[in-house]
Protein backbone atom coordinates (compact mmCIF):
# COMPACT_ATOMS: atom_id res chain seq x y z
CA UNK A 1 0.00 0.00 0.00
CA UNK A 2 1.43 3.37 -0.97
CA UNK A 3 0.06 7.11 -0.17
CA UNK A 4 0.69 10.52 -1.58
CA UNK A 5 -0.67 13.98 -0.76
CA UNK A 6 -1.34 15.42 -4.03
CA UNK A 7 -2.37 19.02 -4.89
CA UNK A 8 -5.69 19.38 -7.25
CA UNK A 9 -3.88 22.43 -9.12
CA UNK A 10 -7.29 23.03 -11.31
CA UNK A 11 -9.34 25.69 -9.59
CA UNK A 12 -12.53 23.50 -10.53
CA UNK A 13 -11.62 20.72 -8.80
CA UNK A 14 -12.75 17.37 -9.41
CA UNK A 15 -16.07 17.74 -11.48
CA UNK A 16 -17.69 15.43 -14.21
CA UNK A 17 -14.75 15.91 -16.45
CA UNK A 18 -11.80 15.13 -14.60
CA UNK A 19 -13.58 13.19 -12.42
CA UNK A 20 -14.39 10.86 -15.73
CA UNK A 21 -10.76 11.47 -17.20
CA UNK A 22 -9.72 9.70 -13.35
CA UNK A 23 -12.22 7.10 -12.71
CA UNK A 24 -11.10 5.70 -16.50
CA UNK A 25 -7.15 5.34 -15.64
CA UNK A 26 -8.04 3.85 -12.11
CA UNK A 27 -10.01 1.32 -13.98
CA UNK A 28 -6.79 0.06 -16.21
CA UNK A 29 -5.06 -0.94 -13.03
CA UNK A 30 -6.16 -3.69 -10.83
CA UNK A 31 -4.81 -2.06 -7.57
CA UNK A 32 -7.75 -0.48 -5.23
CA UNK A 33 -7.44 3.65 -5.04
CA UNK A 34 -9.18 5.66 -2.10
CA UNK A 35 -9.36 9.12 -2.40
CA UNK A 36 -8.98 11.05 1.45
CA UNK A 37 -10.42 14.46 1.69
CA UNK A 38 -11.07 16.13 4.50
CA UNK A 39 -10.73 12.83 6.52
CA UNK A 40 -13.26 11.22 4.43
CA UNK A 41 -12.40 8.30 2.58
CA UNK A 42 -14.00 7.42 -0.48
CA UNK A 43 -12.98 4.04 -2.51
CA UNK A 44 -12.32 4.70 -6.27
CA UNK A 45 -15.10 2.84 -8.41
CA UNK A 46 -17.17 5.23 -10.28
CA UNK A 47 -18.28 8.92 -11.29
CA UNK A 48 -20.29 9.33 -8.36
CA UNK A 49 -17.74 8.42 -6.23
CA UNK A 50 -15.83 10.62 -7.20
CA UNK A 51 -18.35 13.42 -7.12
CA UNK A 52 -19.34 12.42 -4.12
CA UNK A 53 -15.70 12.95 -2.64
CA UNK A 54 -16.63 16.81 -2.85
CA UNK A 55 -12.95 17.54 -3.67
CA UNK A 56 -12.57 21.46 -4.47
CA UNK A 57 -9.96 23.19 -6.28
CA UNK A 58 -6.60 24.26 -5.20
CA UNK A 59 -6.69 22.06 -2.04
CA UNK A 60 -4.70 19.04 -1.04
CA UNK A 61 -5.91 15.37 -1.09
CA UNK A 62 -4.13 11.76 -0.34
CA UNK A 63 -4.44 8.99 -2.59
CA UNK A 64 -4.26 5.11 -1.65
CA UNK A 65 -3.09 2.54 -4.10
CA UNK A 66 -3.19 -0.95 -2.76
CA UNK A 67 -2.56 -4.14 -4.93
CA UNK A 68 -0.04 -5.56 -7.53
CA UNK A 69 0.12 -2.40 -10.25
CA UNK A 70 -0.49 0.49 -7.23
CA UNK A 71 3.23 2.35 -8.14
CA UNK A 72 2.24 2.06 -12.05
CA UNK A 73 -1.83 3.06 -10.89
CA UNK A 74 -0.32 5.90 -8.38
CA UNK A 75 2.58 7.26 -10.91
CA UNK A 76 -0.25 7.89 -13.53
CA UNK A 77 -2.77 9.51 -11.02
CA UNK A 78 0.04 11.79 -9.76
CA UNK A 79 0.26 12.98 -13.55
CA UNK A 80 -3.50 13.49 -14.08
CA UNK A 81 -3.54 15.84 -11.18
CA UNK A 82 -0.11 17.84 -11.37
CA UNK A 83 -1.31 18.49 -15.57
CA UNK A 84 -4.53 19.57 -13.80
CA UNK A 85 -7.08 17.08 -15.85
CA UNK A 86 -5.47 18.90 -19.14
CA UNK A 87 -7.70 22.25 -18.05
CA UNK A 88 -6.79 25.61 -18.45
CA UNK A 89 -6.74 27.74 -15.80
Amino acid sequence: MIRENIRVVNSTGLHARPAATLIKTVKKYDASVTLVNNGKEVVLKGLMSVLGAGVKGNSNIEIICDGADELDAMSEIKGLFASGFGEKE
